[in-house]
């Protein structure tokens, strides 16, 4: 007998009553596997659509990455002395070089390292990938990469490290999207100055200098194969680190460059026999952030331009900073103790230095901080500080243009005079008179009674027309509180303050024969196309006192560091300086000077009022005086000097 349609359809849709529910009565295998093609297609579908979306993404497709790409090429580049490049303004710490500065086999080892078929594929690597994937399962674990050199530019460039698919997916779209924009050339080229490479340095020409010393170009097969080892982990593989897997990892990339026919075999084993051969610590390969912001600073004030321009105008900044001696000036900062962070999270105390060539004012290192990225604020150029008795030297020089000498007497004794009709007793840093002594002796031990008395004698106006005239611009003449009176001019404790620059600045003519040298720089600035925009006249100099005085101040302040406050500079070269301390022992100053070499050095406390103690011992002149030392023995070398007698 045949079963109506409706028979058959209620046997299929069959329910069983239990415990007053109704269910289905299919057996539970069945259903489940409904649901899950369900799901799965529904996944599916959900995968191909987000992936269509993505990939015709309008947002993708009128991306302009040409101009994105061409932006670190647009950043205006800063050179030191010799005119290498310091820093990229644009894109902080990446040193751009073209491909065709970049060695063959440094290019050849990267890509077998990375992306064996940049050459073949358009962006991705389908054969990559399954390859990656096959080594993954077999390992249960990621052990291989599956991403184009392309796609590394694309994550370096436009993502975060965070991994997602969806950011993987976006990778590849923008990868394909960059294939048909530029040439292979010029995506590796954009690669090899995008990589990170550990310790901080971002590119190859980074990395050379942070591993090597040496810039991209000076590299070698070996050292070149090392760098390209570091792309997998670079902190793992860092040879300064881990230097056996450094070893390892490198001559895979050499066995990997003889396997696709860049090295032959005597080559391949002769490499991997070498010993890896780097710097003992890593350098910094972007010295001078200080200096390079004040350089944007001074040339916005100087030229007129705008701060967007000179950093993203593809400028050639060149400048005289020299690169050893900025180096030489950072480490010695890291010298200075550490009493902990304030509350802002900043490291105190701080300090700052400066070192010029006082024969044209050429600034060779400036440092304005223990790390720039911690607290920006420019300490040897932004902040004016009173100078104590580092402005002493000034007071000495008009005394002895007024026709005073080295040995003229004067008598150091308790001392009463009446400021703004007020008594003011002034009182020597040691408490201590020591009747009858010399302006020499006076000097070189900065007994402050002497300095007042002297200002009284030589008058006010006098020395602070010609400490002006030296250099110290940031005298206060006008108003109220000014600068005209014995306590600014003997003891500096002035209105506003001075700059650590200025401060340095304004002792070039004692170096100089008595020619003030402006400190500067920049010597010039140039477009992209090699054409100059701006160009420094040599020097900026001015005969500002006799060149007699000059000399006897350069024999006063020698005693300063052969016996008197400044001892601790004493490094056994001849050198002449002077040191500053102000009250409650706030701030700590030593300027000096040999022929060639006009160092200053501050140290202090971003909170003006905060004594200089670490771990209950109090710092001041004395240690700056010794990082003075430090600074010039190691930029010194075997130069010396002895000052004229003439």
């Amino acid at each position: 007998m045949r079963r109506s349609k409706k028979r058959d359809y209620q046997d299929s849709r069959r329910l069983v009553r239990k415990k007053g529910r109704y269910q289905s009565a299919l057996p539970p295998q069945q259903k489940r596997g409904w649901l899950g093609r369900f799901l799965l297609g529904l996944f599916l579908l959900a995968g191909f659509l987000l992936v269509v979306v993505i990939f015709i993404n309008p947002l993708v497709m009128s991306l302009d990455l040409r101009q994105e790409l061409v932006n670190n090429r647009q950043s205006s580049i800063i050179y030191d002395r010799e005119g290498l490049p310091l820093a990229n303004l644009h894109l902080p710490k990446r040193l751009y070089v073209p491909l065709s500065q970049i060695p063959v086999g440094l290019q050849q080892a990267f890509i077998v390292t990375e992306d064996a078929r940049f050459y073949q594929h358009k962006g991705i690597d389908p054969r990559g990938i399954l390859r990656a994937l096959y080594e993954d399962l077999k390992a249960w674990r990621k052990v291989q990469g599956g991403s184009t050199i392309t796609q590394q530019l694309v994550k370096n460039l436009f993502f975060s490290q965070q991994k997602s698919a969806i950011r993987k997916i976006l990778e590849m779209a923008y990868a394909l999207r960059i294939e048909a924009q530029y040439s292979k050339a010029d995506i590796l080229e954009m690669y090899l100055n995008n990589i990170y490479l550990g310790h901080g340095a971002w590119g190859i020409e980074a990395a050379a200098l942070t591993y090597f010393g040496k810039h991209v170009t000076d590299l070698d097969q070996g050292e070149s194969a090392l760098l390209a080892s570091l792309a997998k982990s670079p902190e793992y593989y860092s040879p300064f680190r881990n230097p056996e897997a450094a070893r390892r990892r490198r001559n895979l990339v050499l066995s990997l460059l003889h396997k696709y026919n860049y090295l032959t075999r005597e080559a391949m084993q002769r490499l991997q026999a070498e010993t890896i051969t780097t710097l003992a610590k890593p350098t910094n390969p972007y010295p001078g952030a200080y200096f390079n912001a004040w350089v944007i600073k001074y040339l916005a004030a100087e030229t007129g331009w705008s701060e967007a321009y000179l950093k993203s105008g593809g400028l050639q900044i060149h400048t005289t900073l020299d690169r050893q001696r900025q180096n030489e000036a950072e480490a010695i900062l890291r010298q200075l103790p550490s009493g902990g962070p304030d509350r802002w999270g900043v490291e105190q105390p701080q300090g700052a230095l400066v070192a010029l060539n006082p024969q044209n004012g050429q600034i060779l290192a400036l440092v304005g901080g223990r790390s720039y990225s911690s607290a920006q604020v420019n300490r040897a150029t932004a902040i004016h500080r009173q100078p104590g008795s580092a402005i002493k030297p000034f007071l000495y020089t008009a005394a002895l243009e007024a026709g005073f000498e080295p040995e003229t007497e004067f008598v150091d004794q308790p001392l009463t005079i009446s400021v703004n009709g007020l008594p003011w007793q002034p009182q020597n840093y040691d408490n201590q008179y020591r009747g009858v002594i010399t302006l020499q002796q006076a000097l070189e031990e900065s007994v402050n009674t002497i300095a007042v008395q002297l200002v009284q004698e030589v008058g006010v106006r006098r020395v602070f027309d010609l400490t002006r005239k030296m250099g110290l611009t940031s005298l206060v003449e006008k108003g109220f509180l000014n600068d005209l009176g014995p306590a600014p001019l003997a003891l500096g404790g002035l209105t506003k303050g001075v700059t650590l620059l200025e401060l340095t600045g304004a002792y070039t003519p004692f170096a100089n024969r008595g020619l003030y040298s402006q400190p500067f720089g920049v010597t010039r600035v140039l477009d992209s196309q090699g054409r100059v925009l701006y160009r420094r006249a040599r020097s900026r100099r001015k005969q500002v006192i006799e060149p007699q005085t000059a000399r006897l101040m350069t024999r006063m302040m020698t005693g300063v560091i052969t016996k008197g406050t400044g001892i601790r500079a004493n490094i056994g070269i001849p050198a002449a300086g002077k040191t500053g301390t102000t009250n409650q022992n706030t701030n700590g100053w030593f300027i000096g000077y040999t022929r060639d070499l006009l160092v200053g050095i501050w140290l202090g406390n971003d909170q003006v009022n905060q004594p200089l103690i670490v771990e209950g011992r109090p710092l001041g002149s004395g240690k700056a005086a010794e990082l003075w030392g430090n600074f010039v023995k190691e930029s010194h070398g075997e130069m010396v000097w002895s000052p004229s007698k003439k």
